[in-house]
């Protein structure tokens, strides 16, 4: 095959420009044959190139499509987790509203301290109390007030709220008693009463009775707390429902009253959003107290 020279090309292109020739027709019929197939070939090569690389990108878009998919649906950041949803609490016309606590827990003080406003506000429109987890996880200072605040509540209920604000501002049983003026006499009578009925200072003098071997048991609710699945303090339940409510007397409140068919009155009344310290005393809380029991075994 003969060659073509470089010079062939020079020479044909200063013919086209004065214009005598064309480019091929400038060249011998072999050599304009050969640069015809260059070019041909040229051409679709450079076709061939651009389209494997249109598939080629395609097809990589598609790969990185089709590969999110799966690790979306298993990378849990990529996702949306999936949560046990809190019990609905269903409404009433005089929601049944119980605070399950251990009277020395700190958490369960700063939740009565957050309660007792709102107990005040809607005693009159709500059935509201306090009970008791079904064991004690601060010895028997807490076994005694428990069954103490247990007998005020039952037989002198008008003297309980009073009993209960002096003692969540202060650890001094006595003087509340004195101050919410409450019948000791009467008091003592219930306290031995229920001690003798429930088993309660035997049972915490038993530690082969005590839960996981480490905290005694307290009785008196453990039917309700099994009903309930109360794990430890404060675990607040309106109409048989756990509810959520952080720890201050406006979140208390607006749990209760979103329990009644037809909220009353007193529910547009606005209770201080500010939590106390956990524990006794009135001190401000230094952030957001959070619901949830904060007291409590992890095994039971």
């Amino acid at each position: 095959m003969r060659k073509v020279h470089f010079s062939y090309f020079i020479q044909s292109f200063n013919l086209m420009v004065e214009g005598k020739k064309t480019f091929f027709e400038s060249l011998e019929p072999k050599s304009a044959l050969l640069v015809g197939l260059v070019a041909g070939i040229l051409v679709i090569g450079t076709l061939g190139f651009v389209v494997m690389g249109v598939y080629a990108l395609k097809g990589s878009s598609a790969k990185a499509n089709n590969s999110n998919t799966p690790v979306a649906a298993n990378n849990p950041a990529a996702t949306t987790p999936t949560q046990t949803p809190a019990a609905t609490v269903t409404k009433s016309d005089r929601p049944k509203v119980e605070l399950f606590v251990m009277a020395y827990c700190p958490y369960g003080l700063q939740m009565e301290k957050a309660y007792l406003p709102a107990w005040s506000l809607l005693k009159n429109k709500a059935d509201i109390s306090v009970k008791f987890v079904d064991y004690s996880m601060h010895g028997l200072k807490e076994v005694e007030e428990n069954t103490r605040q247990y007998c005020i509540e039952k037989d002198q209920s008008d003297k309980y709220i009073p009993y209960l604000q002096c003692f969540t501002g202060k650890d001094d049983y006595a003087a509340c008693l004195a101050s919410a003026g409450v019948n000791t006499k009467n008091l003592d009578s219930c306290v031995a009463s229920v001690n003798k009925q429930y088993g309660i200072i035997d049972k915490y003098n038993d530690q082969s009775t005590w839960v996981n071997g480490q905290y005694p048991q307290y009785p008196i609710y453990a039917d309700l707390n099994t009903q309930y699945g109360v794990q430890g303090s404060p675990t607040l339940i309106i109409n048989g429902a756990e509810a959520q409510a952080n720890r201050t007397p406006e979140d208390v409140k607006q749990a209760i009253c979103a329990s009644f068919t037809n909220p009353p009155s007193e529910c547009q009344t606005t209770l201080s959003n500010t939590p106390t310290s956990a524990g006794f005393g009135t001190t401000a809380g230094t952030a957001a107290a959070s619901g949830g029991a904060g007291c409590a075994t992890p095994a039971q």
